[in-house]
């Protein structure tokens, strides 16, 4: 496939004023492609060239000794848990500074991704917007002189959670699955809504420009799918066009096969079907890097 079929450009093209369509040259920026760890070879051998990747230590205070180097050239966005309190204190500065230290560059981290107002993940009772707050603030000191970016990972609407998100932070991100009730035509519907999701994505920015105290704050796409095969290259087009067009620079894609406790229903297996595949490729070749 080289393009967007006449219907889907037409459908993907009328994105309204906030999100013009931009080709990468004209947005001044690229957008690195990857997928969550456990299909990293897989998927950069479909989609070549590709190599981001996101990584998770979930268990609380377990990290790398060194920054994980299994993937020679990966881009890795990495995720940790450290307790607030013990973080706070500075009992953990040695240990995750040896970690910082060990990163090559393009290396991003986050810490207590998708933490905000219900819990979504079911942290402990100690994470609150102020320990984020805090979190954030003396994660973004440790990340002084070192080749890693630090930002925090929201899932849900950035103006519901501005007290949990962080200011001033490197880069800012989100989890952003379809999902029929918020992003479909009708609650059943398979066919995305692009003001809908132009909407969302215009608001965070707003906030993320706020607390960054900057125009054009870096973003950054955590995890994305769609459980429908059918409008996955709809989703990804629509995601990468907006992305390039505002300073964000990584799409990470996450693939589930069992659809389990955190992604059930928002994501699937891979691989998914030739036609994602082929549109994979082609958002590379137009938009990668």
């Amino acid at each position: 496939m080289t393009g967007l079929d006449r219907r889907e450009f037409l459908q993907v093209g009328a994105l309204g004023a906030g999100a013009a369509l931009l080709n990468s040259a004209q947005a001044g920026g690229r957008v690195a492609y990857g997928v969550n760890r456990n299909y990293y070879n897989q998927f950069t051998t479909a989609v070549p060239g590709t190599h981001a990747v996101r990584i998770y230590y979930d268990a609380i205070d377990v990290f790398p000794r060194q920054w994980p180097h299994a993937l020679p050239g990966a881009w890795t966005t990495l995720s940790i848990r450290p307790v607030p309190a013990r973080l706070l204190s500075g009992k953990l500065d040695s240990q995750l500074r040896d970690l910082l230290l060990s990163a090559p560059p393009h290396s991003e981290l986050t810490c207590w991704h998708e933490a905000g107002p219900g819990n979504p993940l079911g942290y402990p009772h100690y994470i609150t917007a102020d320990a984020m707050y805090h979190v954030h603030e003396h994660m973004m000191q440790l990340c002084q002189r070192t080749h890693v970016r630090y930002g925090s990972v929201i899932c849900g609407p950035a103006l519901t959670r501005k007290a949990w998100i962080g200011s001033r932070l490197h880069w800012y991100g989100f989890d952003l699955y379809f999902n029929s009730l918020r992003y479909g035509i009708t609650s059943t519907s398979t066919i995305i809504d692009n003001a809908k999701v132009l909407h969302r994505l215009d608001n965070n920015l707003r906030v993320f420009r706020e607390l960054s105290g900057v125009r054009h704050p870096l973003l950054r796409v955590c995890e994305t799918n769609s459980p429908y095969d059918s409008n996955r290259g709809h989703w990804f087009t629509l995601l990468s066009r907006w992305m390039a067009a505002h300073n964000g620079h990584r799409i990470l894609t996450f693939w589930n096969p069992d659809r389990g406790k955190y992604q059930k229903g928002l994501s699937g297996p891979w691989p998914p079907s030739d036609p994602v595949v082929d549109r994979l490729n082609w958002l590379h070749r137009v938009y990668g890097r």
